[in-house]
């Protein structure tokens, strides 16, 4: 349980530095001229949308770590099978497949403007983002399930 507690405390001060360096990216992007972020933005696929589609990946990633660390934290409150955890692990898994699916079509997409190494990391950091959100769903089946037999268990009892 220890480790549990220590990772929830991670999420939180990682969540708490996510949310302080969005507005703190805004300004610094707010402050360039038009002719940088025109040179900055003139090769990427979403144009000039660029930073809000960024925006809104970093939110959904942010949103999907919050459900996380409020799992770990069910974890903490309620036992470990508990409906609240499994559906907030579930909510996750899928948030970071379609994040992870988005990121690795893009790269595919943009393969052609940009090195090859740098798309073959891109593609590699997205399939473990994948193999993370089945993990998460995975986990979450098996903490509904594990539920399931707690509670016919405690019937019989």
């Amino acid at each position: 349980m220890k480790k549990i507690i220590i990772l929830n405390w991670v999420l939180k001060i990682f969540i708490g530095i996510l949310l302080l360096a969005i507005p703190i990216n805004e300004c610094l992007r707010y402050n360039l001229s038009n002719e940088a972020r025109t040179l900055m933005y003139k090769d990427s696929l979403f144009g000039h949308f660029s930073p809000y589609i960024m925006l809104v990946r970093i939110a959904i990633v942010l949103f999907a770590l919050f459900n996380i660390q409020k799992g770990l934290q069910a974890f903490i409150k309620e036992g470990f099978f508990n409906v609240k955890s499994s559906d907030r692990f579930k909510k996750s898994g899928y948030l970071l497949l379609f994040i992870s699916l988005f990121g690795i079509i893009i790269s595919l997409l943009v393969m052609y403007h940009s090195p090859e190494e740098q798309t073959l990391s891109d593609i590699i950091m997205y399939l473990l983002l994948l193999a993370i959100g089945i993990g998460l769903l995975a986990f979450s089946d098996v903490i509904k399930k594990g539920n399931t037999i707690e509670t016919e268990n405690n019937l019989t009892i």
